[in-house]
């Protein structure tokens, strides 16, 4: 059973928005194996202490639960740890949140070192709060002393400590792997070519346009939180041109902060890419909601001043072609930053060749033509220009040769001292 919750206690939520909440709470649920039976929508004026809800709506809560006969109840918003207590003593089933469906999916789905121990500090940090739920029957056990501890607070203690210390660790561990991580990346950034990533809603189809591009071998399935590790794959383009593309964590409602925290490693690459793809899912009736949360989030990580090309993806499971035009011009007029918009479909290959060129017509765009005189022995530079920017004229003398070029800046910082002004 998911309960969606809605805090501000405004009209603003119409009903198909709320079942659009409700769906993609069932979907999140159905990748940790809850099945959904059914959904209550409960507006919340003045949130309470003790259940979130007020009591009639919480006996409510708990009538359709013992009519559905559900193990499980799932909060839309998240619940405090004594909320979380006080619902399961009140209907003596399991109560989880938002936050806790997340994390869990996240855990199924890293794969990497570093996204495991990142899962690991979120889950952690989550459980730290809420031991006392595990221990509540041994806290009864006191002896007869006044003053005496009883078992389970005893217990608590320990898995307190015990948590503690494994967050410390686990924290060093990351730190350490966050330090090769930031060399592995400086390494990247002295390989002078440009760099753009994917970003967008899960399940907007980003790993299958990494691979429908580069033919990169990544994981390309339906359902949310497929990606949770950065892939970096290189992208030829005309004339000798190349970029580089990277796969990112697809974005959601609600993302836990803790989370966006902990996958720094993968948000990082929207953060130092050049320019940003923002794939869309063309056939989803809540695109436009989609693309605000993901805006939101790059704005919170500093990712949000980028240029960016918007991929509409999925573009044969299109039906509503006129509210899609809508979308279209609703994001044309929001976002200044956007170059261009694609209709793409990774399945079936239509529209690539026009990302593709878009990418390029970007990238030239933002290079500036400049005069490089070269010395005869270094052909190395003449092929770094060829490589990752356009070539527009190349003269030869007895001891030098002169190219005027558009290269990147990366390009432009290693040929610095040879620049004609």
């Amino acid at each position: 059973m998911a309960v969606e919750l809605n805090g501000n206690g405004r009209n603003g939520g119409a009903e198909s928005v709320t079942t659009l909440l409700l769906d993609e709470l069932s979907q999140l649920s159905l990748s940790v194996g809850l099945e959904s039976v059914g959904s209550l929508a409960v507006r919340v004026r003045e949130p309470s202490p003790r259940l979130l809800v007020g009591s009639g709506k919480a006996q409510e809560i708990k009538a359709e639960a013992e009519r559905l006969g559900v193990s499980c109840i799932v909060f839309d918003d998240e619940l405090s740890p004594s909320q979380q207590r006080n619902w399961e003593r009140f209907t003596g089933l399991t109560v989880i949140d938002r936050h806790q469906v997340i994390l869990d999916i996240f855990q199924k789905r890293a794969s990497t070192r570093e996204a495991s121990l990142q899962v690991e500090l979120a889950q952690l940090q989550y459980q730290l709060p809420r031991l006392t739920r595990a221990w509540t029957h041994l806290s009864r056990q006191q002896g007869g002393m006044r003053g005496t501890r009883g078992e389970g607070e005893k217990q608590i203690e320990y898995d307190r400590r015990a948590l503690l210390r494994r967050i410390t660790r686990v924290r060093e561990e990351l730190r350490a792997l966050s330090e090769q991580r930031s060399t592995m990346s400086r390494r990247r950034r002295d390989v002078p070519m440009p760099s753009g990533a994917l970003v967008g809603y899960t399940n907007a189809g980003k790993s299958s346009l990494l691979h429908a591009l580069t033919g990169a071998d990544v994981l390309v399935a339906d359902k949310l939180f497929a990606t949770l590790d950065p892939t970096t794959r290189r992208l030829p383009l005309t004339g000798g041109l190349e970029t580089v593309l990277t796969d990112t964590v697809g974005f959601v409602r609600k993302l836990p902060h803790d989370l966006v925290n902990a996958f720094h490693s993968t948000l990082e690459e929207a953060v130092e890419a050049d320019y940003l793809i923002h794939v869309l899912d063309a056939s989803d009736a809540e695109l436009l909601h989609h693309y605000h949360t993901t805006r939101t989030v790059l704005q919170e990580i500093g990712a949000g001043d980028k240029p960016v090309i918007v991929a509409l993806n999925k573009m044969d499971l299109a039906t509503d072609l006129e509210a899609l035009r809508f979308a279209r011009r609703r994001v044309a007029d929001e976002a200044a930053e956007t170059t261009a918009t694609v209709e793409v479909s990774a399945q079936t290959g239509t529209g690539l060749e026009q990302l593709t060129a878009e990418i390029e017509r970007y990238l030239l765009e933002a290079m500036h033509p400049a005069r490089y005189r070269l010395p005869n022995d270094r052909h190395d530079l003449a092929a770094l220009i060829h490589r990752t920017g356009s070539v527009l004229q190349q003269e030869y003398d007895h001891d030098s040769f002169t190219v005027t070029a558009r290269v990147p800046s990366r390009t432009r910082a290693v040929l610095e001292p040879y620049v004609i002004r």
